[in-house]
């Protein structure tokens, strides 16, 4: 996570997640003290810090909004953004990053402002997306109707890709053929997926459609701690592309 108080490149946060139900029915006890203010969580008297803690009554609304703007505005701004979740079987990865979303029952109109609190962080950057990318637009428009500017007018075109790590293979989990992918290099030393589709999209909802099917093609097996967790890693990726023209085309 990217702080709009420094310069740091990576930020290191942690969230603690609250017992479940079966912990607590098991006789489970906390055993993760955090402390948001001097950013540091403490487990049997050893002290770690990090740049952001989050309590377990932090929702994901008030995660996103923690962690959302200078993601939101490196990546519009043409700059890569990152969201990594890492944990143990059943610490919230899916949770928080709202991988699952089909579970919420996203439906064609939904909009940022009507998500349940447990939408997690992906549908919510989806969202915020195409809503600064509207208004980016309709501004630019206004400043050429207004000031008769010449290059001022923003398009713009947005893909996703979703694919899955699992073991030494790698899978496009929107084809859902299962076969596996190469990693190759390019000319400039960028490295690629050979043969990863990329999905028009032109809302947030769309966007959903792309993780929604991607995540019924993921492989998943059953864990002693998580009945559907998944034995694999998943990348959702969007990318945008950005240009100016001028007011006659």
């Amino acid at each position: 996570m990217i702080s709009p108080n420094d310069g740091a490149q990576v930020r290191v946060g942690v969230r603690i997640r609250p017992l479940t139900p079966k912990e607590s029915s098991e006789g489970g006890k906390a055993v993760v003290d955090g402390n948001a203010f001097d950013r540091t969580v403490t487990i049997s008297n050893r002290k770690f810090t990090y740049d952001q803690i989050f309590h377990p009554n932090v929702t994901n609304p008030d995660l996103y909004r923690s962690v959302s703007p200078p993601l939101l505005n490196a990546f519009l701004n043409g700059y890569n953004a990152t969201v990594l979740a890492y944990g143990q079987t059943s610490s919230g990865k899916t949770f928080t990053m709202g991988s699952e979303a089909h579970e919420e029952n996203l439906s064609d109109g939904l909009q940022m402002n009507n998500l349940s609190d447990n939408v997690g962080l992906i549908p919510r950057f989806m969202f915020d997306i195409f809503s600064a990318l509207e208004e980016r637009k309709a501004e630019s428009e206004d400043m050429i109707l207004s000031v008769k500017a010449t290059d001022s007018l923003i398009d713009f075109s947005v893909t996703a890709s979703f694919l899955e790590v699992y073991g030494e293979d790698i899978y496009d989990l929107v084809d859902g053929s299962r076969q596996s992918l190469k990693l190759r290099e390019d000319s400039n030393g960028e490295v690629f997926v050979m043969g990863l589709s990329k999905t028009p999209i032109l809302t947030g909802n769309e966007a959903m459609d792309v993780l929604n099917t991607g995540t019924m093609n993921r492989t998943t097996a059953s864990t002693l701690m998580n009945r559907t967790s998944s034995r694999s890693h998943a990348v959702f990726t969007v990318y945008l592309q950005q240009t100016t023209r001028g007011c006659e085309g």
